[in-house]
């Protein structure tokens, strides 16, 4: 299964983001190794201001989707927020699905769309 990684994170490999999420996160690894990332993206403006974060991952053994949004200002980052919530395909196909991009993130309309696009051809 293919892996879409946008903004700040597009450049790294699936290694270097499960890294990240550890470091910034502050999150034990074996709890980020229980998933595979399908979407990673994460836009984080000067000094952190207007930042925001989302994740689809997939649960290894159920197979279950789950997300992880995060957002943080110039005083805190991204410590804490890596909480998994259960969603289903369906609701991520419909139109109340939505996440927010970075306030500093210049491709927001075409990472929007790269993630309709992934999520309408994703096969459980």
């Amino acid at each position: 299964m293919k892996q879409l990684f946008l903004e700040d994170l597009k450049e790294m490999t699936d290694q270097d983001v499960r890294k990240h999420i550890v470091s910034r996160y502050e999150v034990i690894e074996e709890i980020v190794d229980k998933y595979k990332i399908l979407i990673a993206y994460e836009s984080v403006g000067n000094w952190g201001c207007d930042s925001a974060s989302f994740f689809l991952l997939r649960n290894k053994k159920s197979k279950a989707l789950f997300t992880v949004t995060g957002s943080h200002c110039s005083c805190y980052g991204f410590e804490g927020q890596f909480e998994p919530e259960k969603v289903t395909l369906d609701y991520l196909k419909s139109d109340k699905f939505y996440f927010c991009c970075g306030g500093y993130d210049g491709s927001e309309s075409s990472n929007k769309q790269e993630v309709k696009y992934f999520i309408d051809h994703l096969r459980i």
